[in-house]
């Protein structure tokens, strides 16, 4: 009797044991729990776009903005001169003169001439630089005033020449130069062709009175291709 209860009690706890075993599969632990939905796509829209890491052997260069052309008259070393006469005349394949001196009315006038000594032609535009100079080389006073309207461009043949008109208030006429010892008698003109920085020295026949204060504007010059 005891053996046969025995039997009874271990196979209802079996039993127990396996009912226990499928009811939890049904139980809320062991159901998946799945992500809520995210927001719907909406038409149309693009990504902001990535940023490529490019190494710097294959990275575009960055354009360096141009430092520029120097103030000033410069080198004739340019292929076109201006208006399409060529190349632009240098300072080293011309010669410069002094012509056509009178003086009229308190001023004194003169021309300017440069000659083309290179064995082919070039072109010149627009105004010389000019001032008057010491015999050591020394600046006087003020350089040279533009004035008139500007030239037409102009073509030197090989031993071709062209002016420009000079004119000189004579001290004593313009404040700051009319007591003595304000003015000094130069020796040469200073001048530079346009777009050049190398200059040429014109003797000056009789000398000129300069005012000796760059304040004072004493020179006046004109543009090559005028009459």
């Amino acid at each position: 009797m005891r053996t046969g209860r025995n039997m009874l009690i271990v196979a209802s706890l079996s039993l127990a044991a396996s009912v226990a075993g499928c009811g939890g599969s049904d139980g809320p632990a062991d159901q998946a729990v799945s992500a809520p939905p995210g927001p719907p796509a909406v038409s149309g829209t693009s990504r902001p776009p990535t940023a490529s890491a490019e190494s710097p052997s294959t990275a575009r260069p960055t354009a360096v903005p141009d430092a520029g052309t120097p103030a000033g008259p410069v080198t004739g070393t340019s292929t076109t001169g201006a208006g399409g006469t060529g190349p632009t005349c240098a300072s080293t394949g011309l010669t410069v003169s002094l012509e056509d001196v009178q003086g009229a009315a308190g001023h004194v006038y003169a021309r300017i001439v440069l000659r083309n000594t290179g064995p082919g032609a070039c072109g010149l535009v627009g105004y010389p630089g000019v001032s008057v100079v010491d015999a050591g080389g020394g600046q006087i006073g003020a350089a040279a005033d533009r004035g008139g309207p500007a030239g037409a461009p102009v073509t030197l043949p090989p031993g071709g020449s062209t002016g420009a008109t000079l004119a000189i208030t004579q001290v004593g006429l313009l404040p700051g130069c009319e007591e003595a010892g304000q003015a000094v008698r130069g020796a040469n003109l200073r001048v530079y062709p346009p777009d050049n920085r190398a200059s040429l020295l014109a003797a000056l026949p009789a000398g000129v009175e300069t005012c000796r204060d760059p304040a004072v504007h004493q020179l006046t010059v004109g543009a090559f291709g005028q009459p």
